[in-house]
């Protein structure tokens, strides 16, 4: 599921300096979402149904009412699910004026083991921490990493400033995130506007590359070979389909319901 996950956010040539092609953290001219919760069927090689993923965007939480709180939760089912089987929990805590993160929690269950990785941004520092529980005797160990520079951003706050953007035809968006425990930098490319499932759209590209935490430079990502997203051309810009070749094969996340909040 870390692998879905990641297909939001195909090795390509390493920038010259990609430090200095970073998109600047800050909202473009496009309206805020307005709260959502956004659900999406998973195909898999084919074969329909084999999953779902299901997002919640500026849902009130009592508990911390002075963050905007983004959530996710999904896994494989029916036939996919006794190949690879995962299902997964994920929350958000961003600042509501900016969008970018300030804690964010994951939990992947991949019937083996159960990782949870927790990670806090403070100024230029990421810090996560992640733990890993074997299912089969209950043993577990934890890791602790650090990534310093900014702005990074986790999954959600990448999407919400994605969408946030002009996302003119040719327009390329450069976006350091970190959804688990290691940072990525993302590159978007707007390929252009397109009628595709009955709806407006804004076709992407989508890539990937790996950040050595430490030196920063760029390592391939050989799980995912390509990706192509569709966002809908409309107040929402919420994704409509994304389709990604990756190492356990084509995957595809089509929107299947929307509902206000």
């Amino acid at each position: 599921m870390k692998t879905l996950f990641l297909l939001l956010a195909s090795a390509l040539p390493a920038l010259a300096d990609w430090k200095t092609e970073v998109t600047p953290a800050k909202l473009g001219p496009h309206p805020k979402l307005t709260p959502l919760a956004v659900e999406y069927r998973l195909t898999w090689n084919g074969m329909l149904n084999a999953g779902k993923l299901n997002f919640t965007f500026g849902a009130p939480d009592p508990k911390f009412p002075s963050d905007y709180n983004a959530k996710a939760s999904g896994g494989s089912s029916g036939l996919a699910s006794t190949l690879y089987k995962t299902k997964f929990t994920m929350m958000s805590r961003l600042d509501p004026a900016t969008l970018r993160p300030r804690v964010a929690v994951g939990v992947a269950d991949e019937g083996d083991e159960v990782n949870t990785t927790r990670t806090t941004w403070t100024g230029p520092l990421v810090k996560s921490e992640q733990t890993i529980r074997i299912t089969k005797n209950g043993k577990s160990g934890t890791i602790n990493s650090e990534f310093r520079f900014t702005p990074v951003h986790d999954i959600f706050s990448a999407m919400l400033h994605v969408r946030s953007q002009k996302l003119a035809d040719g327009d390329k968006l450069v976006i350091p995130l970190q959804p688990f425990d290691k940072p990525y930098l993302m590159t978007v490319n707007v390929l252009g506007h397109e009628k595709f499932a009955g709806r407006d759209t804004i076709k992407m590209s989508v890539a990937l590359q790996k950040i050595d935490p430490k030196t920063k430079a760029l390592l391939p990502y050989k799980k995912m070979k390509s990706s192509t997203l569709w966002l809908s051309d409309d107040a929402n810009r919420i994704p409509v389909e994304l389709r990604s070749e990756v190492f356990i094969g084509d995957v595809r996340m089509t929107l299947s319901g929307t509902r206000k909040l």
